[in-house]
């Protein structure tokens, strides 16, 4: 006998409330572990109405494996999504669908291939020595150092040079016009997202009114950069096999295929931005929160450091830093236990029918993943900090659960992230300079450091002070 599959209205739901349903509880800046708790009350598949409309949300590992295996041909990303990033002028490889997500995606993928992510590596390697200077002196003084502020501007000032070759330098220079545009840009996208109505288009607020303002200088800044580099390409043409810069590899792809409009190259730039200063910045600064809990990580850190470049402050070639093998395993970790990205949002294209459960076309999934990343069924020991359960050779955590498959940091299926290469480099050079130079304690007891989620999940007044070493 067949069995039907089940459907969004045979799932459960939450307690929520008369006509707005669960939209007040959602609307909080921990809204994942508003879903987390509601993952422990009603399961790990339910349904919740935010002002009448259903969406789903799933925790279970191997459903949501599924959706992203089937994008971009029967899922696609929560459509207002797209819709918001595309009123603001901005498509990329994030936010694009279909034959232009394939277009993007292929562009994106060549200028971010393992050669040119290698030619990064010296702006890398400037600026976080340029964090290891502040940061002595911060030291020296025994300043107590906001972890989250400093970890935006050490990444912005990465991300803008690699992205356009623009030396913003706010470590040492403080805040930069264009940084002061991204503050005002970052914040908004989130909250124009997760906003029910779009108030923005019939009444601007302040707020909106210096949103607009920012988008247009940011907006004129990069099309004067993508005119310079084009005049660069020709003046010097031997930049077309060793690009400078993220818009250099761009213009390159962009002259060879012949169908990238400037404004898609905007789109790809704005991009690498948005995921550079801020999901980069706050996964630096959860492996702080809980290096700063854990002097043994750092002391071997340190001495993996020491073994590979012990005469230099950061790693000086891009085979040094590969070498870092258990700092990668301490990045691994902290994305494991707190993934900057715990939710997904993605919309059914067609009626696709997964482990018994049918997903009718429209429908929109909240995919939770920090869950299962945190459950006892995928990892030994969930709760606890544990890099040497990333490493096979020796490590008794084997012993146990070991589920690295269902780590959803860079997504999944073919839309996995083209810019995991550059940003796992990012991480690991950065952990390492700040471990091998530095003692890190936490100013502030660690339950006083919350979760909040704006366009990324952070770590809210995390402060560390340092003993330089």
């Amino acid at each position: 006998m067949t069995t039907s599959p089940i459907t969004s209205s045979q799932l459960p739901s939450p307690k929520g409330k008369f006509v707005v349903g669960h939209l007040t509880q959602f609307k909080a800046d921990n809204k994942h572990q508003v879903m987390e708790r509601w993952v422990e009350e009603v399961g790990d598949l339910f349904t919740i109405s935010l002002l009448g409309k259903k969406f789903i949300v799933s925790a279970k590992p191997e459903i949501n494996k599924e959706i992203l295996r089937l994008r971009p041909g029967k899922f696609r990303r929560f459509d207002k999504i797209e819709e918001i990033l595309k009123e603001m002028g901005i498509l990329g490889v994030f936010n694009a669908e279909g034959e232009a997500w394939r277009k993007h995606r292929l562009i994106t993928m060549q200028a971010l291939n393992r050669q040119n992510v290698e030619g990064f590596f010296p702006t890398i390697s400037k600026v976080a020595d340029r964090l290891w200077t502040k940061w002595n002196a911060m030291a020296q003084a025994g300043e107590t150092i906001d972890v989250q502020k400093e970890m935006m501007r050490y990444t912005v000032d990465i991300t803008t040079e690699i992205a356009f070759g623009y030396p913003m330098n706010t470590l040492e220079k403080g805040e930069d016009v264009i940084q002061t545009h991204l503050e005002k840009i970052f914040p908004m996208i989130n909250a124009r997202i997760t906003a029910p109505l779009p108030l923005w288009r019939l009444i601007k607020s302040k707020k909106d009114k210096a949103f607009d303002t920012a988008m247009v200088e940011i907006k004129s800044t990069v099309h004067q950069l993508i005119e310079e580099g084009k005049k660069r390409l020709v003046e010097h043409p031997e930049i077309k096999d060793h690009p400078n810069n993220f818009l250099e590899a761009l213009l390159v792809q962009q002259a060879n295929e012949g169908t990238f409009s400037d404004d898609e190259v905007f789109g790809n730039v704005f991009t690498m931005l948005l995921a550079g200063e801020d999901t980069t910045s706050n996964s630096i600064s959860w492996s702080l929160y809980y290096l700063a809990q854990n002097p043994a990580i750092v002391d071997k850190i340190r001495q993996e450091a020491n073994d590979i470049y012990g005469n230099s402050h950061t790693p000086s070639t891009y085979e040094e830093a590969s070498a870092l093998t258990y700092t990668d395993a301490v990045v691994q970790e902290s994305l494991r236990i707190k993934p900057v990205t715990p939710n997904l949002y993605m919309t059914a294209l067609e009626d696709v029918e997964i482990e018994g459960y049918l997903f009718q076309k429209g429908e929109t999934i909240m995919m939770q993943n920090k869950v299962a990343q945190t459950h006892p069924d995928n990892f030994i020991r969930p709760d606890e900090f544990m890099p040497e359960r990333w490493i096979s050779s020796g490590c008794p955590m084997h012993g146990g659960a070991h589920s690295p498959d269902i780590i959803r940091t860079f997504g999944g299926g073919s839309r996995f992230c083209p810019g995991k290469g550059l940003a796992m480099s990012e991480l690991v050079i950065t952990l390492s300079t700040i471990c091998k130079n530095f003692d890190l304690e936490l100013a502030v007891r660690p339950e006083e450091v919350k979760e909040v989620f704006a366009f990324s999940m952070f770590p809210e007044n995390l402060l560390i002070k340092l003993k330089a070493v």
